[in-house]
């Protein structure tokens, strides 16, 4: 992994936060046009009274990074650059390195391309605060979001067909989530444990929420955006990896609820509505 960092020896007289309040983790794949409007648009949203670190995570085939730590020389941000030679686990796996680095109470996961509005960002974290949250996620779902900025119906059909089978094979973990599909989020870091997640492919939410088991959720409404340059990374095959996270995710799930059941000193199986529900909640 090659790893590029800016502070004091790339950009002058800028000193590196000690203790950032919010670790933005933003995964890149060929995103060079977009990385400075980015830069911009997040400096001027987030409060200059709130330290902040930008962590990019890149499994760039052109000259990302190069260009992040060019642009990051003229922003007041610190920023860092991962690139990961193997992109294992895809972008799952590279938002699930930047939450192992991330050093603040805060981190917020968002897409390099501005469909993510940067204006967003200081809402999800006030909002976790206030509600005393796990996990803040900014959905397009609730009243007041809008997902106009997919491509096409085709990425319609399919954002709102894999949130449909996500909701209904984990209707009791996403039960407070309307828009588990989406790649904009802030989460505790104190309720985090990376190293439980199993990424694959370029979802991330659900794998938080159930691996982690983070309960204590609330939502932003948010406008997603159109893309400010370059073209969406989805694909047909990436939907297929997706099939195949959410079947080991429930296959996951269920294996843990049994091993609880089991364990020594507990019946093999609830005897009560109840007592059922009480053992999926551990």
């Amino acid at each position: 992994m090659t790893t590029y960092v800016t502070g004091d020896d790339l950009v002058g007289g800028r000193v590196q936060p000690e203790n950032p309040r919010i670790s933005l983790v933003i995964p890149t794949f060929n995103e060079s046009a977009n990385v400075a409007e980015l830069l911009t648009q997040l400096a001027a949203a987030l409060p200059e009274r709130v330290p902040c670190e930008v962590i990019f995570v890149d499994d760039s085939t052109d000259d990302t990074p190069a260009v992040i730590t060019e642009a990051a020389g003229h922003s007041r941000l610190t920023v860092s650059v991962r690139h990961r030679e193997v992109p294992d686990g895809g972008l799952g796996g590279a938002v699930a390195m930047g939450l192992r680095e991330a050093t603040a109470p805060w981190i917020v996961v968002m897409d390099a391309d501005l469909q993510h509005p940067p204006t967003v960002v200081p809402e999800l974290v006030a909002a976790g605060e206030r509600a005393g949250a796990d996990l803040v996620v900014a959905t397009r779902y609730a009243g007041g979001g809008s997902r106009e900025g997919l491509d096409g119906g085709f990425r319609k059909f399919a954002s709102g067909g894999s949130t449909f089978l996500a909701k209904t094979m984990f209707r009791r973990q996403l039960r407070d989530v309307s828009d588990p599909m989406s790649g904009f989020f802030a989460v505790r870091a104190a309720a985090l444990d990376a190293d439980v997640l199993r990424p694959l492919g370029y979802k991330i939410l659900l794998e938080l929420i159930v691996r982690c088991r983070l309960r204590r959720v609330n939502e932003v409404p948010y406008q997603f955006q159109d893309r400010f340059a370059g073209e969406s990374k989805a694909s047909f095959g990436e939907g297929l990896r997706f099939l195949r996270h959410l079947m080991v995710l429930r296959l996951s799930s269920v294996a843990t609820s049994l091993a609880f059941l089991t364990r020594p000193g507990r019946r093999t199986a609830p005897t009560s509505v109840h007592e059922a529900q009480a053992a999926e909640v551990q």
